[in-house]
């Protein structure tokens, strides 16, 4: 699989005593440069959903690196779990290298092989947008995993909470009152913030005129809520942001996007 690569500037960085960097305009030796750094053989494995892999996924094919996105069926994971650093996934092999695991690790590295997706001159701010995206996905985990594993959440395990255990109506309850509830409080706030951060980067991207890694995070976890696949979250969860189902449709609409979604039929 292939991406495009935008060839219009490249940038060699380069570090002798102090950081210089040298730009080249579009020529046929920028364009070798681009090639022979994606065809880096890159294998990434997780499960046959979104998840924490898809931010990998999307930085990679906007980047235009060649790799093989292998899906694990869950019967396959019991055997796949004792190979991985830390008995997790997503994992990432480099030239048939050791797993390389944290999907923020790989982003970093991916930005290194298509500079075009962190610049230096936006380096802070696409870590900054990077760590708000991280930071709502953090707030939505509760709403997941009181569902999942309610003990690691405290409910179940004290006489107070003996009744919210996993599968329970008690617990069924709870777990509607709290996704509800961050439905009406943090993705409204949250929305605001990536709205601002895109008004004052000029837009349609988290900074600027050009998609980075950032938004490589922001998508899938915006998306989450326009699929109707978690209980109490409807597909309608968007609607009343405006500003990031437009940010969504212009994401989706670049080449390598539309590419990645029809290779997936």
């Amino acid at each position: 699989m292939y991406g495009t690569v935008s060839t219009c500037v490249a940038r060699i960085y380069l570090t002798l005593g102090g950081a210089i960097f040298i730009r080249l305009s579009k020529s046929k030796c920028v364009k070798k440069i681009v090639q022979e750094k994606n065809k880096v053989g890159i294998v990434l494995k997780y499960f046959p959903i979104m998840g924490a892999a898809e931010r990998v996924r999307l930085a990679l094919w906007l980047g235009g690196i060649e790799f093989e996105d292998v899906r694990i069926p869950p019967v396959d994971w019991a055997k796949l779990k004792g190979e991985t650093p830390f008995g997790q996934l997503p994992v990432m092999s480099i030239d048939e290298g050791p797993y390389i695991a944290q999907s923020n690790a790989m982003l970093q590295y991916i930005g290194t092989l298509a500079p075009q997706l962190c610049p230096a001159d936006q380096f802070l701010k696409v870590q900054e947008a990077i760590g708000i995206v991280d930071d709502f996905e953090r707030a939505f985990r509760p709403c997941i995993g009181i569902a999942l594993e309610p003990d690691k959440l405290g409910y179940g395990i004290t006489p107070a909470t003996s009744l919210l255990v996993k599968d329970s109506p008690a617990l069924s309850g709870t777990i509607k009152a709290l996704r509800e509830a961050f439905l009406l409080s943090e993705l409204p706030k949250y929305c605001g913030f990536f709205s601002g951060i895109i008004e004052n980067s000029g837009g349609p991207f988290l900074c600027g005129v050009e998609p980075t890694l950032a938004d490589c995070c922001l998508v899938p976890a915006l998306e989450r809520y326009t699929l109707g696949y978690i209980d109490h979250v409807p597909r309608e969860a968007l609607d009343a942001y405006p500003a990031m189902k437009l940010y969504l449709e212009v994401f989706k609409a670049l080449p390598q996007v539309t590419a990645y979604e029809r290779s997936k039929s």
